[in-house]
């Protein structure tokens, strides 16, 4: 085992120390004689069989490389050997520098490593938070019930009128610039749901009052922050051609309907809305309030934060955002980290600043989470998700600190129930 010959612990902030460290001599030299001793046996030198090339040819050949591996491994286990001495916790991998290696000093460096804040911790029993009675109206039932009828509406064909606004069409189409053909802007039996937007503005209101078999030019500009920035702000034509029209026919409000969504009936379906209705209220008021009272803890508590934390709130931000683009079929390649960055910073801090408080509170309650609830947190992402429990599990298996960081996240739900449950709930 390396012992540290000395250690001195320098604070430059109260989450950020600097650490001197001087490896003893001795273990020096014994661990390289330990990795020549061990480079001799396999090394293959011409002239010499393994194992019995003499240390002076062994080192000639390998003396850089074998140098490099032992004060790599010398700065990993005497900085282990140092942080606990000093009973330090990074919460980030340390930075080291000032690496000397001579004659005079076998080998010292320096590491400057982020730790946990002190934190004074506040009251946090009691906190007041808004409480609203659950209830649902009328309005929100039928909004419900027509929602469901669209799902579940069919199309069909309309003969003997032009295209109105709300019908579908079926289409042609082919878009050109400047006399020529848009890559990409092309195709046919196109389904167009008129009202939905989904193409370029001004292309579905030019389409109204076209008969089936019409050809018809439209001419539109596409969006100013178009992806395409060959397109964005152009003006373009499209030449479509209607196949076809078809309407949505929604269906009865009936037992029937009732019964195929699996209802005993109309009133039967009508109360389970509503029951599910109530239920996602009352999980939107919980999440609101748990935000609540997780703001009210960051507002009332004041400790500085551990920049690395902060940087990989940041990136994990970042990464969500972008990903979030890709689904949405953006072009990642505009995304400007450097402003989401700026523009996250004091968000990235404020959630970094809730986790070391949970934490805090987790530690002083004694807030823990069983292996059971670990496994009913994975088996309700596999649902959620549509994979397997064991895919799952292999993802956050394979992710560095992915299980730890789970607990970690269980628990802090876990501690945010617990002040849910003690807190002062007002009324409007």
């Amino acid at each position: 085992m390396v012992m540290v010959m000395k250690s001195v612990v320098e604070d430059i902030s109260p989450v950020k120390k600097k650490i001197r460290i001087d490896v003893d001599a001795a273990d020096m030299a014994r661990e390289m004689n330990k990795a020549f001793s061990e480079v001799s046996k396999k090394a293959k030198i011409p002239g010499f069989r393994p194992g019995k090339a003499p240390r002076a040819v062994v080192e000639r050949h390998y003396g850089e490389d074998v140098k490099s591996d032992v004060i790599n491994k010398l700065i990993s286990s005497s900085f282990l050997a140092a942080v606990g001495e000093h009973k330090i916790i990074p919460v980030e991998m340390p930075a080291i520098s000032d690496v000397v290696m001579d004659k005079t000093t076998p080998l010292s460096f320096t590491a400057t490593v982020e730790i946990r804040p002190n934190i004074n911790l506040g009251t946090y029993d009691g906190i007041e938070i808004q409480e609203q009675a659950i209830s649902v109206t009328e309005e929100e039932l039928t909004q419900t019930i027509d929602r469901l009828r669209e799902m579940y509406a069919e199309l069909t064909v309309v003969e003997g009128r032009p295209l109105e606004n709300q019908d579908t069409a079926v289409m042609d189409f082919e878009g050109f610039k400047d006399g020529k053909s848009i890559s990409g802007a092309k195709a046919s039996d196109y389904m167009l749901a008129l009202g939905s937007n989904s193409l370029i503005p001004g292309f579905e209101e030019q389409m109204v009052g076209m008969a089936k078999g019409d050809t018809r030019e439209l001419k539109v500009t596409f969006p100013a922050d178009y992806d395409n920035k060959d397109l964005a702000g152009q003006p373009v034509t499209f030449t479509v051609t209607l196949k076809e029209i078809k309407k949505k026919v929604l269906p009865a409000l009936n037992e029937e309907f009732a019964k195929d969504l699996g209802g005993k009936s109309l009133d039967d379906l009508k109360e389970g809305i509503k029951k599910d209705l109530e239920a996602r209220k009352k999980d939107e008021q919980n999440a609101a309030q748990r935000e609540a009272i997780l703001s009210k803890l960051v507002d009332s508590h004041s400790f500085d934060v551990p920049t690395g934390m902060v940087q990989h709130e940041l990136q994990a931000m970042a990464r969500q955002k972008a990903t979030r683009m890709a689904k949405q079929g953006r072009d990642v390649k505009t995304f400007d980290i450097n402003q989401f960055n700026e523009e996250n910073q004091a968000l990235a801090e404020k959630r970094v600043k809730g986790v070391l408080i949970l934490d805090e509170i987790a530690d002083k309650e004694k807030v823990d989470v069983t292996e059971q609830e670990i496994s009913g947190a994975l088996a309700m992402m596999a649902k959620t998700s549509g994979q397997p429990v064991d895919v799952i599990k292999k993802y956050y298996e394979t992710q560095d600190g992915g299980l730890d960081n789970l607990r970690s996240s269980l628990i802090q739900e876990k501690t945010l129930g617990l002040l849910l449950s003690r807190s002062k709930k007002s009324y409007n």
